[in-house]
């Protein structure tokens, strides 16, 4: 049966420390055991589908495929779990640990190879691409689609925040302070990147454009490891040391949520589709819920193993919640039941234009999830120079800036068109900006923005 708790005031906690924790975990991979065994079928909310007994799975996330996608740093391979439980394992990758995994705007998977210093993408369909990163010694961990159609992730040994677009092109931003630790990065409630910073007690936020803001926490010992945009627009994250889940708002207030038990070890969190947070924890072989005013339920993972170790956790396709078990060598999926709709946004332009002739911007709309999206609302971001001509079907708002479009209801697996044609003004790189979002639940915000650019050049004489 789930235990729950009601909300409490913040507090701290004092267990025993875990401020390396995810080096420990990292390094446990070199020597994972073997269980033997076939997993448990349903017990309670949660069922487990056993892998392969050196898998090693690290990060998850939602697929544009209707899939939960996998890293296996035990084994080197990016894998992929349908909602009833298929697993399917794609080729090798160069020998680079992957951890971290997000869903980009261009509807692939994005990995880090933290042992290779490198970013991997790899399609649906399994196309294999590696892009080597400029620093060496970046050691790249956490990893997530941003709000301006590029990768965001951080480079733990580097103390650096790096952005890759979907083209491979890498920029990286370095951090203000040393040994920082960055280690895992979310897309923010307010179009921000918000990072945690293990090695010095801080949650960090930076713009697209790379401006970088820190934030110190109150408690010295504390050790923020994961990290999720919440449903409520606060920033929410784990912290194994203090054992409880912190909250912090996007003006910087920090809220501390003790967990019942000590020593639970809270790793990974993420918001689900019933308007809560779910978190993984590894030392106490449960996954918990917590409201958005600290009520607190966890449920015990069926398989009696305080090894199993549940690691992270994402929302799925499927309305429910999966998550990695990276010693138990596992994935789990715990029924959450609320609907969800992966909206996903692609917008395409010409690479040139010429002054004062008219182009059209395509920007399609496609739910890749498994229900409905209702009050689905579809922006175009654009420069003021640009006049637009007309829009088709016709926007509910146009401005200097942008266009807006109420798309209403879009069903799963279908996708709708907008077109936008403009006149430019003046010569040069002129950059626009696609955004859809849903009222219904998106496990999957990467794919939720999309960015072309045009060149303008000079008409004929």
């Amino acid at each position: 049966m789930p235990l729950t708790t009601a909300p409490s005031l913040p507090a701290r906690r004092r267990p025993r420390r875990g401020r390396r924790l995810a080096v420990l975990l990292a390094c446990s991979l070199l020597g994972l055991p073997a269980l033997a065994g076939q997993a448990q079928a349903d017990v309670g909310d949660i069922v487990e589908f056993e892998l392969a007994a050196d898998s090693g799975p690290v990060g998850i996330t939602a697929g544009p495929d209707g899939k939960v996608w996998f890293t296996e740093g035990g084994r080197n391979r990016i894998g992929r779990i349908a909602p009833d439980g298929a697993v399917a394992e794609l080729p090798p990758v160069t020998s680079g640990f992957p951890d971290d995994i997000t869903t980009g705007a261009d509807d692939n998977l994005w990995f880090t190879e933290s042992a290779a210093n490198r970013i991997g993408r790899i399609t649906p369909a399994g196309t294999l691409t590696e892009f080597p990163l400029p620093t060496a010694g970046g050691y790249p961990i956490g990893i997530t689609g941003g709000p301006d159609g590029n990768v965001w992730f951080v480079e733990n040994g580097a103390n650096r925040i790096g952005r890759i677009t979907p083209a491979g092109k890498v920029t990286e931003f370095p951090l203000p302070h040393p040994d920082t630790f960055p280690y895992r990065i979310t897309n923010g409630p307010d179009g921000n990147l918000w990072f945690t910073e293990q090695g010095a007690t801080r949650i960090g936020r930076i713009t697209p454009a790379g401006k970088i803001t820190e934030f110190p926490l109150p408690d010295p010992d504390s050790t923020p490891f994961n990290i999720t945009a919440g449903p409520d627009g606060n920033v929410w994250f784990t912290d194994p040391t203090l054992n409880s889940i912190g909250r912090i708002t996007t003006r910087g207030a920090v809220s501390t949520f003790p967990l019942p038990e000590t020593d639970s070890g809270p790793v990974g969190i993420a918001a689900g589709p019933d308007g809560n947070l779910w978190f993984a924890e590894s030392n106490a072989n449960r996954i918990g819920r917590i409201t958005t005013r600290g009520g607190i339920t966890e449920f015990p993972v069926p398989t009696p193993n305080l090894e199993n170790t549940p690691f992270h956790i994402a929302a799925g396709p499927d309305g429910d919640m999966w998550f990695t078990e990276l010693i138990g060598n596992r994935i789990g999926r715990v029924s959450v039941g609320a609907p969800a709709a992966d909206v996903a946004v692609a917008l395409t332009a010409p690479a040139t234009a010429r002054a004062s002739s008219p182009y059209t911007y395509t920007v399609t709309v496609t739910n890749h999830g498994l229900s409905p999206a209702n009050g689905v609302v579809v922006t175009l971001a654009k420069p003021a120079p640009l006049h637009v001509v007309k829009s088709s079907p016709p926007a509910r708002r146009t401005t200097k800036t942008g266009i807006t479009w109420n798309a209403g209801r879009i069903g799963a697996g279908q996708s709708r068109t907008f077109r936008v044609t403009v006149r430019p003004g003046t010569p040069g790189p002129v950059t626009a900006l696609a955004e859809v979002s849903s009222a219904t639940f998106d496990p999957s915000t990467g794919n939720d923005a999309s960015a072309a650019e045009t060149r303008v050049v000079r008409r004929h004489p």
